[in-house]
């Protein structure tokens, strides 16, 4: 059995049992894993001795005898010691007789009796960070409460005299808005709160399927991308225009399309404007094809013949529905003179603005702001990266990000200057990308009738399409026979299908139908001609 020493751990003070042959070895002490060198403890002088390094005193106590082997100190050489035997794996460890830890164990964790280093940087970070979200909070609270009065839809918190609770005085804009406050509230008693609507109205009408004229382009009717409804769309959610106050007209309205025949449109907009209020602000957006003749500007309905005046409706007509309507802003936006370069010219239609034309739409009555879609000499384009067009692209982008850093009031006027600002930044991007000419412009300056908001004033009724009949079942058969006569491909492919659809058809009167159905007999030279042209157009498309 070999003999054993006692060795105190430094760390943990404990005294150990250590084997002579691991003496100069490095070992871990088996309750705290400190790793540890045992050396020979070389006996020390007494206290009080005098030494000298080169000469022992006389009075040195006499050394007991030692072995022969002894080295120069008095100290036995210590035996050789063997390797520590490795544990590999599969092996079990050498057996510690003594129960200390084998010098190859790997501990996981540090003593618990060594002080641990405490990491400052973490808790430091965090602290800095939740200071400044609590200033950043703590600053932002007035604005998150304007937010939120803003977020609360066509909605808006007044006192009792009709004036926003946070906002003593408006400040003026550049709509023409003089400052004053929403209106004065009927209802009585200081501190009274109310919730109304904002007085706002919009009328989109929006023509594509031309029976006599170039089609124009809806828009991609993808989940993003940009589309004659998303004008509706942010009009309700960033200009707070109520929902049941604002309507679309048209042929490829996603929700209840109707054929814009002259009769619909104008009925349309006829009962728009008189069903208006004076404290209301009203917008018309005509989207569609118009001309000139002998002076005279008209906008063309789904059946309009651009040669025939009488088929139209006149801008004149229009201006003067405009000028009679009672409301307190009205607003007028024109995207005529639309064309697509991929469509090309298969009918009439989407020539260039002419001066003339511009003249005459510049000649605005008082009180009107009449927005158009480009200048004179120029066509309101419609190119494959933006098939609802180059204006109307800009100004719903301008419509969805609303106007930054101004919250809106329910007494306050569309803020169509800022909007058109916006509008007119959009095209010119645009245009420049695709190296064309496109100039919006703006006529007519708001002109205040007095009005102001009265919550207590009851809101004009949902809007609705007027003038419209029904298609018979006669009717639908005639045109569908018609459209297996005449039908064709289109002059020039494109992957947006502008074909003639029979629920964009304007109704048939049954006078007419009736006096169809008479004619019988041979084939005329003219129905020949059409089927042989027929015939061509298909065989060479689908080369």
């Amino acid at each position: 059995m070999s003999t054993a020493i006692n060795a105190t751990c430094p760390g943990c003070k404990k005294v150990l049992k250590v084997p002579t042959q691991w003496v100069n070895q490095v070992i871990r002490c088996k309750f705290c894993n400190m790793a540890m060198q045992i050396k020979p403890n070389i006996p020390q002088p007494q206290s009080g001795a005098k030494t000298n390094p080169t000469r022992q005193p006389p009075q040195t106590p006499v050394v007991p005898p030692v072995p022969s082997a002894a080295g120069r100190n008095g100290v036995p050489p210590m035996p050789s010691v063997p390797p520590i035997p490795v544990n590999h794996a599969g092996s079990q460890s050498v057996t510690n007789q003594f129960g200390l830890t084998d010098v190859n164990y790997d501990s996981s964790y540090t003593s618990k009796y060594r002080k641990k280093k405490v990491n400052w940087v973490i808790p430091v970070v965090v602290l800095l960070f939740m200071g400044i979200l609590g200033v950043v909070l703590v600053m932002a609270v007035p604005y998150l409460k304007d937010k939120l009065k803003e977020k609360d839809g066509d909605m808006a918190v007044v006192d009792g005299k009709g004036k926003p609770k946070d906002a003593d005085q408006i400040d003026q804009n550049k709509d023409g808005n003089k400052g004053k406050g929403p209106g004065e509230n009927k209802k009585k008693g200081d501190g009274a709160v109310s919730t109304s609507p904002f007085p706002r109205r919009a009328l989109v009408v929006s023509i594509h399927n031309y029976l006599y004229a170039n089609p124009t382009q809806y828009g991609l009717m993808v989940q993003g991308m940009k589309n004659i409804p998303a004008i509706s769309k942010y009009l309700t959610n960033q200009m707070r225009v109520p929902a049941n106050q604002i309507m679309h007209l048209s042929d490829a309205a996603k929700e209840n399309p109707t054929p814009p025949t002259k009769s619909v449109v104008e009925s349309t907009i006829t009962e728009f404007l008189k069903s208006s209020r004076k404290q209301d602000h009203v917008m018309l957006v005509f989207v569609g094809h118009a001309v000139e003749n002998d002076g005279q500007v008209y906008l063309a309905p789904i059946e309009g013949d651009l040669t025939d005046p009488t088929s139209l409706i006149p801008l004149v007509w229009l201006y003067k529905e405009l000028d009679t309507c009672a409301a307190h802003q009205k607003i007028l936006v024109l995207d005529v003179c639309r064309f697509s370069p991929t469509i090309g010219i298969e009918r009439p239609g989407g020539q260039p603005m002419s001066a003339k034309m511009e003249e005459v739409i510049k000649a605005v009555p008082a009180g009107l702001q009449v927005i158009t879609a480009c200048s004179a000499e120029q066509r309101s384009m419609e190119t494959d990266g933006e098939p609802l067009g180059v204006f109307l692209d800009g100004f719903v982008d301008a419509l969805q990000k609303g106007v930054q850093g101004q919250i809106q009031r329910q007494g306050d006027n569309i803020p169509i200057d800022k909007l058109f600002e916006a509008t007119v930044k959009n095209v010119d991007v645009l245009a420049e990308e695709q190296k064309f000419k496109q100039t919006p412009k703006m006529y007519g300056v708001f002109k205040d009738n007095g009005a102001e908001f009265d919550p207590s004033e009851p809101m004009p009724p949902k809007l609705a399409i007027a003038g419209f009949k029904p298609v018979s079942k006669e009717g639908i058969a005639l045109v569908k026979s018609v459209l297996e006569e005449i039908g064709a491909p289109p002059v020039k492919a494109s992957e947006i299908d502008n074909s003639i659809r029979l629920e964009y058809l304007p109704p048939i009167a049954d006078k007419i139908i009736k006096e169809y159905a008479k004619v019988d007999g041979p084939e005329t030279e003219l129905q020949q001609n059409v089927k042989k042209a027929r015939i061509e157009l298909w065989v060479i498309s689908s080369l």
